[in-house]
């Protein structure tokens, strides 16, 4: 699929799950940061200026989520679980062996120094429970791909209804499954902790976020039921279209017209403005949502676009 001219003049190639940022957010990380973040690392490679290399590498170590501290420690967790998930069940490495492979790799996060320590707290808690989790997901994985051939992560990309650029959407498992881990939160009682609580329905807040992000998959996948399953360090639990009403077909076509929606909206944007400036102006941002929750170099960024003082 050829990418429009009105989509590359912005560097916008493809939609992804809707609820995972607010719209102004998506535009500044696809339309600003990326080509930004690119172009420095072009000028690391080609120049000998070295002006231009120390501005480049400021701009990388500011905006670039590889090295400005952007990931959290939970979400580092999740992804050294996944692949602890894939060593084991894919690859049939030793289990041992892997629980060791994975807290060497888990050592490896760079905690995060903007925000007055709470990521380091949540890397010990992490630290602490990671072993077991993976232990838990293992099992959790089995039963819900009990009888097939596991597959790891894969790419589905389509349209949905007749969008003009391709929703992209990356299943953990089979093409049609993810898994969720839960990490325990900081807490005043004596251990340090509060235990995670496991999802007795996909209505909520958060939930809905992975609902709309299977969503995408199922209607790109030629609408194959979907799972989700959401794992801690003791327990597991399984989500499909038998026991959710939320992973049902009727209510994930619900969720696919509402990104389609969305989508089109984004498209009908990038058609209406020839500069980066005048399209990202059109979108206030809310940097109360979630997906801004971001280090200071990246919103300062984001308020020297949008003139917020």
């Amino acid at each position: 699929m050829q990418t429009p001219d009105w989509a590359l003049r912005h560097h916008y190639y493809h939609h992804k799950n809707s609820k995972s940022a607010e719209p102004a957010k998506e535009l500044f990380d696809k339309c600003h940061v990326r080509p930004l973040v690119a172009k420095a690392w072009d000028i690391t490679r080609t120049s000998v200026d070295d002006h231009d290399l120390e501005d480049a590498w400021a701009t990388i170590n500011r905006l670039d989520h590889r090295h400005n501290e952007s990931s959290n420690s939970k979400m580092w967790a999740g992804t050294v679980v996944q692949w602890a998930c894939d060593e084991i069940l894919i690859k049939q490495q030793d289990p041992a062996e892997i629980y060791d492979l994975a807290l060497q790799k888990f050592h490896s996060h760079t905690i995060r120094t903007w925000d007055n320590g709470k990521d380091a707290r949540d890397w010990e808690i992490c630290n602490e429970v990671l072993t077991d989790t993976i232990r838990c997901s293992v099992e959790g994985l089995r039963e819900v791909m009990s009888g097939q051939q596991i597959v790891g992560e894969s790419e589905l990309k389509g349209c949905l209804f007749d969008n003009e650029l391709p929703h992209i959407n990356r299943p953990d498992y089979v093409g049609v499954g993810d898994l969720k881990t839960k990490w325990p939160s900081q807490d005043k009682n004596p251990s340090g902790k509060k235990k995670a609580s496991l999802p007795k329905t996909l209505d909520g807040m958060f939930t809905i976020n992975n609902v709309f992000q299977v969503a995408g998959g199922w209607y790109i996948n030629g609408r194959k039921p979907v799972w989700l399953l959401y794992a801690r360090e003791d327990d597991y639990r399984i989500f499909n279209q038998d026991n959710c009403d939320q992973l049902k077909p009727e209510f994930l076509e619900q969720c696919c017209q509402e990104m389609y929606i969305h989508h089109r909206a984004i498209e009908s944007n990038l058609k209406a403005h020839d500069s980066k400036e005048s399209l990202l102006l059109s979108q206030p941002p809310n940097f109360s949502h979630i997906s801004w929750s971001e280090p200071p170099g990246v919103i300062e960024e984001a308020k020297r676009i949008w003139g917020i003082r």
